[in-house]
């Protein structure tokens, strides 16, 4: 009979893991270039040989339990140490893999990624939003997590990147494009191109609108910066966004002083900081040591 520890060590371990990234036997199946079949025994003799339950049926669909869960990280992890073990035998710089939201890729750590790209090392960028950017962080099939908003949980390491004041972007003939600041009850009346409802964002402007008794109605509804200064520029209306976000020619960028401003931090596992650490120190945009 296979021991528990037996089992950590066999490939079924790595199967288990592309399985978990999917959530379909089919699709991890064909990541593996294996059998359907031959992937469900390895996952159930896994299962087995460690005593637990990795996966439940959900609807029509399949969900990590708890450890399947910490044995996806555990794969992830075991992945990242072969990985950087490679590279000190080699002399050769270990690879990052770094999940961040649209916005933070193009306005936020744009100059630290360019960095990293040019510092020899394999980077990997995922598109995220906060929730699965720590997500994928914790699952370890991401070094580093780029996020908006509270900081990160006190289990991971962090670094605040930047915080940026929230502005009404505005064409040059409104009203608003002469002056330095607003404040929420100026917006009373704008058609405004919002995130959509639940996004961190929306219900920050949401509670903010309703605390000043300010009446607007929604213009549009986008996921992104980009695309949110998009539609204003197409005479939608305007928006709110962070402050990181340039104005388009034409447009005027005017403070809202009575919303908070947005932090960004960057965070990481313990677990990975000696290994992390240079390439830490690229994306804050600080001296490598030795460099």
């Amino acid at each position: 009979m296979t021991s528990p520890t037996t089992a950590l060590e066999a490939d079924a371990v790595h199967a288990f893991a592309v399985f978990a990234e999917h959530l379909s036997f089919t699709a991890a199946a064909a990541a593996l270039h294996i059998s359907q079949p031959s992937l469900h025994v390895k996952v159930r003799k896994l299962g087995s040989a460690l005593g637990v339950e990795l996966y439940q049926r959900h609807g029509r669909g399949l969900v990590l339990t708890e450890a399947g869960r910490q044995l996806a990280a555990y794969a992830h992890e075991a992945h990242r140490r072969a990985d950087d073990l490679l590279a000190r035998l080699h002399g050769t710089a270990t690879s990052v893999a770094v999940a961040a939201g649209r916005g933070a890729c193009r306005w936020v750590v744009a100059d630290g990624l360019r960095a990293l790209a040019a510092s020899g090392r394999t980077l990997t960028v995922t598109t995220a939003g906060r929730e699965a950017a720590l997500a994928a962080l914790a699952a370890g099939r991401v070094d580093i997590a780029v996020i908006a908003q509270d900081p990160p949980p006190p289990t991971l390491r962090s670094h605040r990147l930047a915080a940026y004041r929230q502005v009404h972007l505005v064409p040059a003939d409104h009203p608003h494009a002469g002056r330095t600041t607003v404040t929420v009850a100026d917006l009373a009346g704008a058609g405004l191109i919002v995130p959509p409802p639940g996004r961190p964002h929306r219900r920050a402007l949401d509670r903010a609108l309703a605390d000043a008794a300010a009446s607007w109605r929604v213009a549009a509804e986008v996921d992104g910066w980009d695309l949110q200064v998009h539609l204003a520029t197409l005479g939608l209306g305007t928006t709110v966004v962070n402050g990181c976000v340039p104005a388009p020619p034409g447009w005027a960028a005017v403070a809202v002083t009575d919303l908070p401003p947005v932090t960004y931090w960057s965070a990481w596992r313990p677990v990975r900081a000696t290994h992390l650490a240079e390439a830490l120190a690229l994306l804050h945009g600080e001296e490598v040591a030795g460099a």
